[in-house]
């Protein structure tokens, strides 16, 4: 199957427990990332600009974050909710990163370890005209793997073969000279 299970559940049990008042924004602690997905989401069912935040915290084997949003329309008329910027603040950034095309995922390199902050912003239209509809978004944020070279704790037998080469030249240099004497 192409979705899992247990998202599929997650989506599910987000839209029964939403509850029937304007949405606002929210702010979540996400934890450490690992590299597994960390899911986040919020339900929709008024129009309007939102800005959920989630923070989250890298740890020092880490490059970077990656991730994707999926948003969804599980009511009779058109929602047309849209993630319209994706922004991460904090922890070794001098500035803020600002994606505004998470629709094909998203991706920040070069992260240290620290505590960040992402702030997605969505705008939720409203094409019905008789009834409220319900709109919703869900995510996965994961850490990336460092891609920084890893120092070898023992020197490889080439390592030594060369050591000793050189100390054989630099010996038979000395014992030359003291021959020409």
């Amino acid at each position: 199957m192409g979705i899992a299970l247990s998202k599929l559940k997650t989506a599910v049990l987000s839209a029964f427990l939403v509850v029937a008042t304007q949405a606002g924004a929210v702010t979540t602690g996400l934890g450490l990332l690992g590299t597994g997905d960390t899911e986040f989401s919020n339900s929709f069912w008024s129009s309007g600009t939102f800005t959920d935040y989630y923070t989250f915290t890298l740890g020092s084997s880490s490059g970077g974050v990656g991730g994707s949003v999926l948003t969804t329309d599980l009511s009779l008329f058109t929602r047309d909710l849209d993630v319209t910027q994706l922004t991460l603040s904090g922890g070794t950034l001098a500035s803020t990163l600002v994606d505004n095309d998470a629709s094909n995922g998203f991706s920040f390199n070069g992260l240290g370890a620290g505590a960040y902050t992402m702030a997605l912003t969505v705008s939720v239209g409203n094409k019905a005209t008789f009834f409220s509809s319900y709109g919703a978004y869900q995510g996965t944020i994961q850490a990336k793997a460092s891609t920084a070279p890893v120092a070898s704790p023992a020197p490889e037998p080439a390592d030594f073969a060369m050591a000793l080469m050189g100390l054989a030249g630099v010996g038979f240099m000395v014992r030359r000279r003291r021959s020409a004497r």
